[in-house]
């Protein structure tokens, strides 16, 4: 059967062949199909299954979930309230997941961010990874990343990224709603994961905290040195997150506000 390309897999290779999602694997792909198979047991929805093995020469096989997503366009209210959900509903499934000895994650930068409780989580909850269905979150994608992470980490990510707390340039870019509405998205995304009162003070710093070493794992990632002269993609990559960095900086009494 015929393969075709699809985008949006960023480090590695991804194909689609019929209903199965074919990609390249990596050293972290044996772990992540035993979580994946985990999941599949606490039937959690909201990841793909493996298919046959999960192996097909060198490449792992998973399912195809149908679906679209919303980016760059903005979650509405019940959307952003999901993706809390969402988030909330694996951090449960996975609460009694135990790794295999040895295991091997993708060596992601927010690993040792946070304090010493740690869930295994999806660990780059981005619109770009959320398949919706209605408007509504319904299933992550792309698990690459996967691994142990401290759970307010990962919620500050997804927050981070799914009430698009960007600048204005990219908020022009995108066609995004104003300041307000934008805080009112990061309250329905915490809402939506139920994080108590006394776990939201502070948590927009977690966002600043969290922002500033994403950019600074985007350079790393990158290679980005002195000598880089021409590497667009990861220019582009560390501007918008600095700015965005910056952009909470300054609307921090508001999103605490939301909060």
């Amino acid at each position: 059967m015929a393969e075709n390309e699809l985008t949006g897999g960023g480090r590695t290779s991804v194909h689609r062949r019929g209903d199965v999602v074919v990609r390249d694997a990596g050293p972290w792909t044996p772990a992540v199909h035993t979580l994946l198979r985990h999941l599949e047991g606490k039937d959690f929805a909201g990841a793909p299954r493996l298919v046959g093995t999960g192996m097909d020469r060198g490449r792992e096989t998973l399912t195809f979930i149908e679906g679209t997503f919303t980016q760059p366009g903005p979650w509405s209210l019940d959307g952003a309230a999901g993706v809390g959900a969402l988030l909330r509903d694996l951090h449960d499934a996975t609460a009694d997941y135990e790794p295999p000895p040895g295991a091997v994650w993708f060596p992601w930068h927010g690993r040792d961010l946070g304090g010493p409780h740690r869930v295994i989580g999806h660990c780059d909850v981005a619109p770009w990874n959320i398949v919706a269905r209605g408007g509504l979150p319904v299933a992550l994608i792309d698990w690459e990343t996967a691994g142990p992470v401290d759970p307010i980490v990962e919620l500050a990510q997804a927050a981070w990224l799914n009430a698009k707390l960007h600048d204005d340039v990219v908020a022009g870019l995108e066609g995004l709603p104003p300041l307000a509405d934008r805080a009112a998205h990061l309250r329905a995304i915490v809402d939506g994961y139920g994080l108590p009162a006394a776990r939201r003070r502070g948590f927009v710093d977690r966002i600043i905290e969290f922002v500033v070493c994403d950019t600074a794992g985007q350079a790393d990632e990158a290679g980005v040195t002195p000598e880089l002269t021409s590497h667009p993609d990861a220019l582009w990559g560390m501007a918008w997150r600095a700015r965005a960095g910056a952009w909470i900086v300054r609307n921090r009494r508001v999103l605490d506000n939301a909060m």
